[in-house]
């Protein structure tokens, strides 16, 4: 580019005399390349002064649910191996680096969904070092044509009624039972269930950061009674992660089986929720206080992905 332009300033005007000659543009040139390294050698300097481990770390302290902060973690690793088998150091990524990374992982079976979100976490962490080191970091991940699309390479599967009753009744702790049928029933996310109360048919918990709350009904109740939980916090002493990993061990053994159609995971009863409440309503703003999203347009995007909505 540099040179081209330099060609330009060596044509002749209409009077035969050279904007500069081509000694000069050469001498130009040279200057320029002499800045370039300078500025590289600056910036190798400054970041061989960052401490990368001590930096992931704060970044990974702000994030605001234990979910978010196991998938940027997650996203991370996978970029730091890639560059540990291409001998890169991470915190050079350029604009090509940052594009070949992401042609590299499009090449694996993840989902579209699943590489936009590893895309995602990775851009978020670059631009949280740039923050802190607006010389030495850019986030090149900004601007880059190499995402996939949104949707998904196939339709995402969700559970039917009697997949999910198969699934509870494979499991044996009465309370991850009963977490299945919470999430089936309110439609709640995974990670709101810990910190969960239930007072007067109503729930409240935390979920991504903010509070939430929403209706019981008299069978769930009825449910948890059933199984003898302590209404007030039925699920306090199970983690996200143990509902979720016993789920989906629930859920591989009957695919095994042939008993159901695919491995699904305790999010998929979330899925049945949203798609049981629209079939049933076809009420967006009724869904996305059910689902207790932020606004209107993520309710759509999230129906779409179920292809409910065009």
């Amino acid at each position: 580019m540099f040179k081209k332009n330099m060609d330009k300033l060596i044509v002749k005007k209409q009077n035969k005399q050279a904007v500069i000659t081509e000694e000069q543009a050469l001498m130009l040139m040279q200057k320029a390349n002499v800045l370039n390294m300078l500025d590289y050698y600056k910036q190798e300097q400054l970041v061989k002064s960052i401490n990368y481990e001590e930096e992931k770390e704060t970044f990974l302290k702000q994030c605001k649910s234990s979910q978010t902060k196991q998938k940027y973690r997650q996203a991370i690793n996978i970029l730091e191996k890639y560059c540990e088998e291409k001998n890169l150091n991470i915190l050079f990524f350029k604009a090509k680096e940052s594009d070949d990374f992401i042609m590299h992982i499009k090449t694996s079976k993840l989902s579209n969904l699943s590489i936009r979100l590893i895309v995602s976490a990775c851009s978020s962490f670059f631009t949280f070092l740039h923050r802190r080191h607006p010389i030495a970091i850019e986030n090149f991940f900004i601007g880059t044509k190499m995402r996939p699309p949104a949707r998904n390479k196939k339709k995402i599967e969700v559970p039917s009624k009697k997949e999910i009753e198969k699934i509870i009744e494979n499991i044996s702790d009465k309370a991850i039972k009963s977490a299945v049928v919470f999430i089936c029933e309110c439609g709640v996310r995974v990670g709101a269930l810990p910190n969960l109360e239930i007072r007067k048919k109503k729930y409240y918990s935390f979920s991504k950061g903010k509070e939430i709350s929403g209706k019981v009904s008299d069978k769930t109740i009825n449910y948890l009674k059933k199984n003898k939980l302590d209404l007030k916090q039925p699920f306090k002493n199970k983690s996200s992660e143990v509902i979720r990993n016993i789920f989906y061990r629930s859920s591989k053994r009957l695919y095994n089986r042939g008993c159901i159609k695919a491995k699904y995971s305790i999010h998929d009863v979330r899925h049945y929720f949203a798609i049981t409440l629209y079939k049933k309503t076809k009420d967006i703003e009724l869904i996305r206080q059910a689902l207790n999203h932020s606004n209107i347009a993520i309710t759509g995007l999230y129906l779409r992905s179920l292809e409910l909505q065009e």
